[in-house]
C-alpha cells in the first residue's frame, strides 16, 4: 500500500483509458442490424478503438458469430477479458500496476460492463483500507455508476446502488429508482438558522488546504502528462485515431482559416494589401466560428478521443504556443481594423507560430501512418500470435525472419499491418499444426518494380503445410481464422494477397502486396 500513496493518481490514470459521459452511456444504441457485416464490425471497432465507448461491448458481442466478423469479434472479447479480471484481482490486492493488465485488454476489446461492479468493489475496498488516498472512493463510484446504467437490470443492481450510497450519498440519487428520487427531492431544505455558522478563521483554514490538496494534485498529475509525439511514440495502436485527428485540426484550423491568409498576412505586413486582401483576411479570421472556440473544440476533441491525460495545453509545448497565437490573434481584431502597425507585426509572428504547428504536425501524420517492414515488426507479429491459446498450443521447429537493410517503409498504420499479418501468420501457424513435423514457419520480405514504374513491397509468409491454398479461397472469403477479414482491410491500402508456390523447403506462401512510400523529398 506505501506505493499507492506515493502515487495516488497511478490507477486512476489507468482507468481514464475508457471515458463515460453517463447520459450518452444510457442512451447509445447498438449498432444498426441491418449494416453488412464488414461494416457492422467496422462501426463497433470505431466505438471502442476510437470512441472507447463502454457501451461498446454490447455492439461487439451482437456481432452475428455466425459470420467471420462476428467470430472474429468473439474471439477478441473472449482474449480480453482473462486481462480484464486479473486487473481487477490486482485492484483488490493493492497492487499500483495494475494498469498493465487493464491497458492490454484496452488493446483488445472492451471490457463486458458486468465487471464494472467487482471493479467498483475492488476500489471500494482499497479505499476503506486506504484512507490517505480519497481518489479510490472517487473510482469505486464511477464504476458502480457505470455497472448500474449500463446493465440495469442485472440481479445485483440494487446491491451495487446501496454500496454506491454507502460512498457517495448525493451521487447515489441519480440512480434511485424514480419513487426514491422524489421522496429525496421532497425533503425540506433547513432553514436558515438551522444552517450552522462557522467562524471565520475555521472557513479560511479549509480554504486553504483545499487549495494546497488541489496544487498539489495538479502537480503531481503533470508529471504524468505527456506531449502528442511521445503518446504517438509509446502506444502505435492509437496512430489512426492520432492521425484522424491531427489531419482534421490540420485542414479545418491550421490551412483553411490560418493558412490561406498566409499572403494576405505578408502583404499587410509590408503596406502593400489591397482592400480585397483585407476583406479577405477578416472574414477567415474573424467571420464565423471565433478561432479561440475552434482551438478548444479541436483540443477537446484529443482529450474525448485520446483520454484525459493528454492535455496538450499543459504538456506539450508546440501546442501551448499554438494557443497562444490564436489567443493573440483573436485580440487583434479591432487593432487591425484601426490599422495599427503593430497589430500588423503581432499577427504575422503568431501567424508564423501556427503555420510552424503545421509543418510539424504534418511530419507528425506522415511519420504516423508510415511502418516499417523490418524484423522487429514480424517478430513482434509472431509473439503476439503465439500469445494466443490455440496458437499457442502449436509446438513449431522453427520461425525463420529475415529482412533486408535498410527495411521498406510502406504507408499502412502499424496497428492495421500488425493486424493483417497476425491473421496470415495465425492461419499459418493453425495450418501447420494439422502436419507431421518439422512444423516450420517463414516471413520475408522483397521489392519488386512494376511496369507502370511503381515499387511494391512484398510480405512473404511462408509455411511447410501442404494443404491447398488458393488467392481465390481468400477473396472469397471461405476461410476462417480471419483470412476473410484481410481482404478488407487490404483494400483501405490498394494492398493485395495471393497465395504463390513456393520453392525448396517450403511448401507454399501468401504474399501481402503494398506499394512502396517514400519520404517526401
Amino acid at each position: 500500500m506505501s506505493s499507492m500513496r506515493r502515487h495516488p493518481l497511478s490507477l486512476v490514470l489507468a482507468f481514464a483509458l475508457a471515458p463515460l459521459g453517463l447520459a450518452a452511456c444510457a442512451g447509445t444504441e447498438p449498432v444498426d442490424g441491418g449494416l453488412s457485416g464488414a461494416s457492422q464490425w467496422a462501426a463497433a471497432r470505431a466505438l471502442w478503438h476510437i470512441d472507447r465507448d463502454p457501451a461498446a461491448y454490447r455492439a461487439w458481442i451482437e456481432i452475428d458469430p455466425a459470420t467471420p466478423e462476428g467470430r472474429e469479434a468473439h474471439r477478441l472479447l473472449a482474449e480480453a477479458e482473462p486481462h480484464y479480471r486479473r486487473g481487477i484481482e490486482r485492484v483488490r490486492g493493492g497492487d499500483p500496476e495494475a494498469r498493465e493488465s487493464f491497458e492490454r485488454a484496452v488493446r483488445i476489446a472492451p471490457m463486458d460492463p458486468v465487471l464494472y461492479l467487482p471493479l467498483a468493489r475492488a476500489f471500494r475496498d482499497q479505499g476503506r483500507a486506504d484512507t490517505d488516498n480519497p481518489h479510490l472512493f472517487i473510482r469505486a463510484a464511477e464504476y458502480y455508476r457505470k455497472f448500474i446504467a449500463l446493465v440495469p437490470h442485472d440481479p445485483r443492481t440494487e446491491e451495487a446502488r446501496a454500496e454506491l450510497a454507502e460512498i457517495d450519498p448525493e451521487g447515489s440519487r441519480l440512480f434511485a429508482p424514480p419513487g426514491e428520487v422524489g421522496e429525496a427531492a421532497s425533503q425540506p431544505l433547513p432553514a436558515p438558522q438551522e444552517v450552522a455558522t462557522w467562524p471565520l478563521w475555521v472557513a479560511v483554514a479549509a480554504l486553504a488546504l483545499a487549495v494546497a490538496a488541489i496544487g498539489l494534485l495538479l502537480w503531481r498529475s503533470r508529471e504524468r502528462l505527456e506531449s502528442l509525439d511521445s503518446l504517438a511514440e509509446r502506444k502505435p495502436e492509437l496512430h489512426p485515431a492520432i492521425h484522424y485527428l491531427v489531419s482534421s485540426l490540420r485542414h479545418e484550423l491550421l490551412k483553411h482559416r490560418i493558412g490561406a491568409v498566409g499572403s494576405a498576412v505578408d502583404a499587410l505586413r509590408e503596406g502593400r494589401a489591397s482592400e480585397a486582401q483585407i476583406e479577405f483576411l477578416r472574414g477567415r479570421l474573424y467571420g464565423g466560428e471565433p478561432l479561440t472556440d475552434a482551438w478548444h473544440g479541436h483540443l477537446a476533441a484529443f482529450r474525448r478521443a485520446l483520454g484525459p491525460e493528454l492535455d496538450l495545453h499543459r504538456a506539450d509545448k508546440h501546442f501551448r504556443a499554438g494557443g497562444r497565437a490564436i489567443e493573440a490573434i483573436a485580440k487583434l481584431e479591432k487593432r487591425l481594423a484601426a490599422g495599427d502597425a503593430r497589430a500588423f507585426e503581432k499577427l504575422s509572428t503568431a501567424h508564423a507560430t501556427l503555420r510552424e504547428l503545421d509543418k510539424r504536425l504534418g511530419q507528425l501524420a506522415q511519420r504516423l501512418v508510415r511502418t516499417s517492414v523490418d524484423g522487429a515488426l514480424f517478430r513482434d507479429v509472431v509473439d503476439a500470435v503465439r500469445g494466443e491459446y490455440a496458437a499457442g498450443a502449436v509446438q513449431l521447429d522453427e520461425v525463420v525472419i529475415r529482412s533486408p537493410e535498410p527495411a521498406p517503409f510502406v504507408e499502412v498504420f502499424r496497428v492495421d499491418l500488425v493486424l493483417v499479418l497476425k491473421n496470415v501468420v495465425r492461419n499459418a501457424i493453425l495450418a501447420v499444426a494439422s502436419e507431421e513435423p518439422p512444423r516450420r514457419i517463414g516471413l520475408d520480405v522483397d521489392t519488386h518494380v512494376e511496369l507502370t514504374g511503381e515499387e511494391t513491397v512484398r510480405i512473404h509468409v511462408r509455411d511447410t503445410c501442404p494443404q491447398e491454398l488458393t488467392t481465390e479461397d481468400i477473396y472469397a472469403r471461405r476461410m476462417s481464422r480471419g483470412l476473410g477479414l484481410v481482404t478488407a482491410a487490404l483494400s483501405r491500402y490498394d494492398g493485395a494477397i495471393q497465395v504463390e508456390p513456393a520453392d525448396g523447403e517450403w511448401a507454399k506462401s501468401v504474399v501481402v502486396r503494398f506499394f512502396r512510400a517514400y519520404d517526401e523529398e
